[in-house]
């Protein structure tokens, strides 16, 4: 019945758009009212024009909520990476007399590198992976 309901009401809110719209743009032909970008009357293509800009773009932002939600995940993710760049590593706390270590300079690489997990043999997650760090 929510949904019944929900649906009737979008479809007042378009059609009453729809209705408002051509109203206002049969009035402005009619009454022959100056469009004060152009200096000309209004015409029919500036009404529709007009109408279906509004429309695409209502439409576009209706469109426009499952990206926001990938975006939301994004920002969670973000802070949780950033709570792990962030934090103090315990050794830090636990030992007062531990130092900083000072920049590190190496090179790590994997040549020819194949895996497998033990409880699934048959699904390889790394075959013949070559990367150098």
């Amino acid at each position: 019945m929510k949904s019944a309901f929900s649906v009737g009401f979008l479809f007042f809110v378009l059609f009453g758009y729809y209705a408002y719209a051509f109203y206002t743009g049969s009035y402005l032909i009619t009454e022959q009212v100056k469009n004060w970008n152009s200096g000309k009357t209004y015409t029919s293509g500036d009404i529709l024009s007009c109408f279906f800009g509004i429309m695409f773009g209502v439409f576009s932002l209706g469109m426009a909520s499952p990206n926001i939600k990938a975006v939301t995940e994004g920002r969670v993710a973000g802070k949780q990476a950033y709570k792990v760049i962030e934090r103090t590593p315990r050794i830090l706390l636990d030992d007062p007399n531990a130092k900083p270590v000072g920049d590190i300079h190496g090179k790590i690489e994997f040549r020819n590198v194949t895996f497998r997990y033990p409880t699934r043999p048959e699904q390889k997650i790394l075959d013949d992976f070559t990367c150098t760090f």
